[in-house]
């Protein structure tokens, strides 16, 4: 083989080393370039996500809830014919508000009271209302008498605890408010418990 064989062999082998080594920066630019838009496509999504997030958190009904005392009365007691099987009642105004800029329908409150730590074969006492829809700006006050079995003991400071669950829907969907209340029956004092999860409080 002659010299200006060799030499043009050469030459290929260089072209080809050349044109793999372009061929690579080319890959690796248009793959940087597609993660680049993948990243920008990403970020886009998300912000329009928030976007609408946004405007639906400004449109729909939002709930406020509060536990008050009935005007004609607080807490009554009594026990059956034996004098045995005692029993707490309490009166209450529930009030809701809807504090957004769109109607709130309220299917349902489900209410219940017992003492914490006392341990009875009776079957809790749900007491369900059904409440007109509340527009926005618009607040509705029902009454609410609870009744459970027991006594709180005022020397042990033992509370009264009510379970609130709202069940309603908006204009975007449905959704369940929580509520817990503690009660001090000597000083009459209603405290909300805030991030509960109240189990079992179905509708009847």
């Amino acid at each position: 083989m002659s010299a200006n064989e060799w030499f043009a062999i050469w030459l290929e082998g260089i072209a080809l080393v050349a044109i793999f080594v372009l061929d690579y920066r080319n890959s690796k630019h248009s793959h940087e370039e597609t993660l680049a838009q993948i990243g920008i496509a990403r970020e886009q999504a998300e912000a329009a996500k928030l976007t609408a997030e946004s405007i639906k958190n400004s449109e729909r009904a939002w709930l406020s809830a509060s536990l008050l005392w009935s005007d004609s009365a607080r807490i009554l007691y009594s026990v059956d014919g034996t004098g045995k099987n005692q029993h707490t009642q309490a009166l209450f105004n529930f009030r809701l508000k809807n504090d957004g800029k769109t109607p709130a329908w309220v299917e349902s409150v489900v209410s219940s009271m017992d003492i914490p730590g006392h341990e009875t074969n009776e079957k809790n006492n749900f007491l369900t209302v059904h409440l007109e829809p509340l527009g926005a700006g618009a607040e509705q006050k029902v009454a609410v008498t609870l009744i459970c079995s027991g006594k709180p003991k005022m020397e042990n400071s033992e509370m009264l605890r009510v379970r609130i669950t709202v069940n309603y829907r908006d204009i975007f969907e449905t959704k369940v408010m929580q509520l817990e209340f503690s009660i001090n029956p000597l000083t009459y004092q209603i405290h909300r418990i805030e991030k509960v999860v109240i189990p079992n409080l179905a509708i009847s």
